[in-house]
């Protein structure tokens, strides 16, 4: 019996050991001091505090951050990283303390934390998102929005006077440093029309799409960002300048809108055309955020749960004979979880297919796999449609 205690307990031991490595390991944190800003508004102190210590707080997870990078060998571009992390910068705080607050000036408000940051999840974060882009297939994204700062007339052919506004420019480089493969705008409207620029611009989606798979993006986001001087607010000669930009993002293949969002910023300046464009950049900044969110998370959902890949089956011979097809689907392909029809003509039909992968996977079974009497050869294929044609063994 002794023996056995003897023999048993190097192994208890080991596993306490083992267990509290790994709770060590998602524990592990830094402190870390950091002083945020923000102005003051309308005599408003409760909010540029608030504001004051989430750019503590931001600026605490930027701070940890560079020391994460410098001792990480993962990773060849630190701002990658930095750009893909501060987009959760709260999630990574576990607590903080006030130091000391106040205001520095009549327009601004200060706060000095220490932060308690946690370190694991900022790498496995980082990976993870970097995954994700890659299961999607790299898609590449571009922009088209149709901005107007203060100070400039309302021309419909403005968008054509710059190679890139402020708005297109900021999102640029916040996707890019994201990981994200984007296409230039500069590039965009050099190889459009202007009716067909004007229609997107003016909300028509499935223009938005023929623009983008002409252009050879997956992913277009389009939207409006307007600036104009607040009235009614006295900050002592300096002018209170808002922005608020709108967008909305578009599976190029498809023509369906994946994500919307909007962003609201203010920054008071002496000129009012650089106020504008700085307001501009920081509502830009905030809808890069919230849009790289939106859409990373929605591809997660597609990715981990079921996405919709449009089917456009050529040489359908009779509506029994697509019931039948439709059927071997379901019951011969993996991961099929249901099929819709969206439209029948002639000998074409279009199907939505809800499936548990994405659609290269599909289009790989569609062709390789024996589907009792069909045979289907694969036309065209894109992130999110297949184009195949379809023919009885029968017939052959």
């Amino acid at each position: 019996m002794k023996k056995k205690i003897i023999f048993v307990l190097p192994i208890i031991l080991a596993l306490l050991l083992m267990v509290n490595g790994n709770v060590f390991a998602q524990r592990a944190t830094q402190k870390v001091t950091s002083t945020g800003m923000a102005g003051i508004f309308g005599n408003d102190i409760g909010l540029a505090r608030d504001q004051a210590i989430d750019d503590a707080i931001r600026k605490a997870v930027e701070q940890t951050l560079g020391m994460f990078v410098q001792s990480s060998t993962l990773v060849e571009n630190s701002m990658v990283v930095e750009d893909n992390i501060l987009t959760w910068s709260n999630g990574y705080v576990r607590t903080y303390d006030v130091l000391r607050e106040g205001k520095t000036s009549e327009n601004s408000y200060e706060v000095t934390i220490e932060a308690e940051v946690e370190l694991a999840n900022l790498k496995n974060d980082w990976e993870g998102l970097q995954n994700l882009i890659n299961k999607m297939g790299n898609p590449r994204v571009m922009f088209m929005i149709n901005e107007h700062n203060i100070g400039e007339s309302y021309n419909r052919y403005a968008y054509f006077s710059v190679d890139m506004n402020v708005t297109e420019n900021t999102l640029l480089d916040k996707f890019i440093q994201s990981g994200f493969e984007c296409v230039d705008p500069a590039t965009v409207r050099q190889n459009l029309q202007q009716d067909q620029a004007l229609a997107v611009l003016q909300g028509n989606n499935k223009m938005a799409a023929v623009i983008a798979k002409k252009l050879g993006a997956e992913v277009i986001i389009t939207g409006k960002a307007v600036a104009k001087v607040a009235t009614g607010l006295n900050l002592g000669g300096m002018k209170s300048c808002q922005a608020n930009i709108t967008a909305r993002v578009i599976k190029a293949d498809v023509a369906t809108i994946i994500a919307t969002s909007s962003a609201h910023a203010a920054y008071p300046h002496i000129d009012e055309v650089t106020g504008g464009t700085e307001a501009i950049k920081k509502a830009a900044n905030k809808l890069g955020d919230d849009l790289i969110a939106k859409i990373t998370q929605k591809w997660k959902d597609e990715f981990y749960r079921a996405t919709t890949v449009k089917v456009i089956v050529q040489n359908v011979k009779s509506f029994n004979e697509l019931n039948d097809f439709k059927n071997t689907l379901k019951y011969l392909i993996r991961g099929v979880k249901n099929i819709y029809s969206r439209n029948v003509t002639g000998s074409t039909a279009e199907l939505d297919v809800k499936i548990t992968g994405n659609a290269s996977q599909l289009a790989r079974e569609l062709e390789k796999k024996a589907l009792d009497k069909f045979s289907v050869k694969v036309l065209g294929m894109s992130m999110n449609k297949i184009t195949v044609q379809i023919s009885e063994k029968s017939e052959m």
